[in-house]
């Protein structure tokens, strides 16, 4: 869907098939869908342009059955819209599931604290109190469809990508003016290297997506059985950015 190489017709055939599958409530997929929505022709290859208002619909449904990462880009497009009581409220709910996750699959916490500074910097403080009520009335209704999450179909076979034994050498300095994230479609071929990298989304800078390409082309799978052939297989991987400036902390 995200490889200009192949017609368009047929990516957008595969965009109406993502979109069928996403009717059953799958998390991936809606989290999938909304995420090319709100990177729109900034995607590689993206067969759709930018719509906020799909973004939403399909992000928020995401984040209510358990996407995380979902949560983050909510708060991010009511931050890029303006407005910035929902902003706030996406932005703690995502601090508050985040924390929750299992520590090997846990974000730095740096995006967080950056991302409700940035739209504290726009609301301020007095409006916290109401902010939390929110909060607190949504984790009452939701945490429970939340928890249980969905298990997604998307790829078929779940592979779990790991960089290569070495480090990842950043350029010098700050590679961009905020904390953040971007999420890939990755190819791997069948001795587990990586054939392609496509970049879906990226925030809260698309061009932080360009920047952190070269990481994900790092990743590597476990190799393919034998008697699977050559074909490509394909994972989806966010990327998270986070150079320690800040730490979260529970707000009461």
């Amino acid at each position: 869907m995200l490889d200009k190489n192949v017609p368009l017709a047929r990516r957008r055939q595969e965009l109406s098939k993502i979109e069928q599958e996403a009717q059953t409530g799958d998390q991936h997929d809606l989290y999938v869908l909304g995420s090319l929505y709100h990177m729109g022709q900034h995607a590689s290859g993206s067969p759709v342009r930018q719509d906020l208002v799909k973004a939403s619909l399909y992000l928020g449904n995401a984040a209510t059955r358990g996407s995380v990462l979902a949560m983050a880009k909510m708060a991010e497009i009511k931050l890029a819209t303006r407005q910035y009581r929902e902003a706030m409220n996406w932005a703690q709910i995502y601090g508050h599931y985040a924390l929750l996750l299992p520590k090997g699959d846990r974000p730095h916490d740096g995006y967080a604290a950056e991302l409700v500074q940035r739209i504290l910097d726009r609301l301020g403080k007095s409006a916290m109190p109401e902010v939390m009520r929110d909060v607190n009335s949504f984790i009452a209704s939701h945490d429970a469809d939340i928890r249980a999450g969905t298990d997604s179909n998307f790829t078929g076979e779940v592979l779990h990508p790991v960089p290569k034994a070495k480090p990842y050498i950043a350029p010098n300095g700050r590679i961009t003016p905020y904390a953040g994230f971007a999420d890939y479609l990755l190819a791997f071929n069948a001795d587990g290297s990586v054939a392609d990298a496509w970049l879906l989304d990226a925030v809260p800078d698309a061009d932080l997506g360009l920047t952190l390409r070269k990481y994900a082309r790092e990743m590597t799978a476990p190799p393919a059985h034998a008697g699977v052939g050559k074909a490509l297989r394909y994972a989806w991987m966010p990327v998270i950015y986070d150079d320690g400036r800040y730490r979260a902390r529970s707000m009461h």
